[in-house]
C-alpha cells in the first residue's frame, strides 16, 4: 500500500451510463479534484475503447478518475494496465458494484473530498478471451436477465437488474455446460456460470462472495439443475453472499476457466457483452493500480 503523489489528473466521464448520472457529476467532481490539489483535465469519452486509449496514453503513477459504470471502470483500467497510470473509480452508472464492492462511496465527490484516506492497491485482472474485466464474467440465465436490465426502458436504478431477471424467467430454457477450471473438466444442465474478480455485479449481487481482488486467482461459481423457485432464492441469498451453501450451487477456483455450452450464449463481464461461448477466462495478476480505502474487503 502506498499513498497517491498529487499531481496531473485526468477524470473520464461516461456520458451515457447511469442515464447521464456522470454528467450530472461531472464539474462538481472536477472542482473536488482541482480542491485537493490535482490539475484535473476532464474527458467527456466517445465509448469504451476512447476510455481504454485515453487511460493507456496516461503517464505513469498519474491518477485517472472514472465515472461511469462498470463497463467503462473495467475499460478504463485495461488502458492504465499498460500505462501504470493510478485508477479511481467512481460511481456513474446503475449498479456501481465494483465500487460497492471496493468500499468506496456512491457520491463521487465526496469519494473524492476523501482521496487522502485512500491508498494505492495493486488489483488482479480477469480476461475473457483476453479482454481485461473487473468484477464479474457470467454467462447463462443471468447473461439474459442482464441483457435485458441494459435495454429497459424503466429507470430502475441498482432494481433494473432485478425487473431483467424476471423478464428472463419467462424465456430460459435448461442449457448443458461444460466447465473446465485449471483443467478438471465438468458437465451439468444448469443456468449460469459465474467467473468472479472482484466478484459483485447486477446491482448488488454477490456471488462470488468470498473472492479477493489479489490473490491471482478467479472465484468460480455455478448453479446446476433447479426449479424456477431455487433459482429465485439463489439470486436473493446472493445479495447478502449466502447462497453458496444452497443445493446445485458449485463453488471452486483456478487461474484458467473454459466454458462452452450445447446452445448459442452471450457472454458478459462488467455488465457489457463481450463474447459468445466458448470462451477461456484467465487472470492477470496484480495488473493495475487502485485508489480503495485501506480495509477495503477484497484484499488479503
Amino acid at each position: 500500500m502506498s499513498a497517491l503523489a498529487k499531481g496531473p489528473a485526468l477524470l473520464l466521464v461516461n456520458p451515457t451510463s447511469g442515464r447521464g448520472r456522470g454528467l450530472r457529476f461531472l464539474h462538481r467532481t472536477a472542482e473536488a479534484l482541482r480542491a485537493a490539489g490535482f490539475e484535473a483535465t476532464v474527458s467527456i469519452t466517445a465509448g469504451l475503447a476512447d476510455a481504454t486509449a485515453q487511460a493507456r496514453a496516461a503517464a505513469g503513477g498519474s491518477l485517472v478518475a472514472v465515472l461511469g459504470g462498470d463497463g467503462f471502470l473495467g475499460a478504463a483500467a485495461a488502458g492504465a494496465r499498460e500505462s501504470g497510470a493510478v485508477v479511481l473509480p467512481l460511481a456513474g452508472g446503475r449498479g456501481n458494484d465494483t465500487v460497492r464492492r471496493l468500499g468506496l462511496g456512491l457520491d463521487p465527490v465526496k469519494v473524492v473530498g476523501n482521496i487522502g484516506g485512500l491508498v494505492v492497491r495493486e488489483l488482479d485482472l480477469g480476461l475473457v478471451n483476453g479482454r481485461p474485466y473487473f468484477g464479474v464474467a457470467n454467462v447463462g440465465f443471468d447473461g439474459l436477465a442482464n441483457e435485458y436490465g441494459n435495454n429497459a426502458r424503466l429507470n430502475l436504478g441498482p432494481f433494473v437488474y432485478l425487473y431483467g431477471g424476471l423478464k428472463a424467467f419467462l424465456e430460459w430454457k435448461d442449457v448443458t455446460f461444460t466447465l473446465s477450471v485449471d483443467g478438471s473438466e465438468t458437465t451439468f444442465p444448469g443456468w449460469f456460470v459465474a467467473v468472479g474478480n472482484v466478484g459483485q455485479y447486477g446491482g448488488g449481487l454477490r456471488i462470488c462472495p468470498l473472492a479477493l481482488a489479489d490473490d491471482g486467482r478467479l472465484d468460480v461459481v455455478s448453479l446446476g439443475r433447479a426449479s424456477i423457485l431455487a433459482v429465485a432464492a439463489t439470486f436473493l441469498r446472493s445479495y447478502r453472499g449466502r447462497h453458496l451453501g444452497q443445493a446445485n450451487v458449485s463453488f471452486t477456483r483456478g487461474s484458467t476457466v473454459t466454458i462452452s455450452a450445447n446452445r448459442p450464449l452471450n457472454v458478459y463481464a462488467d455488465g457489457e457483452r463481450v463474447a459468445s461461448l466458448p470462451v477461456t477466462v484467465g487472470i492477470a495478476p496484480l495488473a493495475v493500480k487502485v485508489l480503495v480505502p485501506a480495509d477495503s474487503p477484497v484484499f488479503w
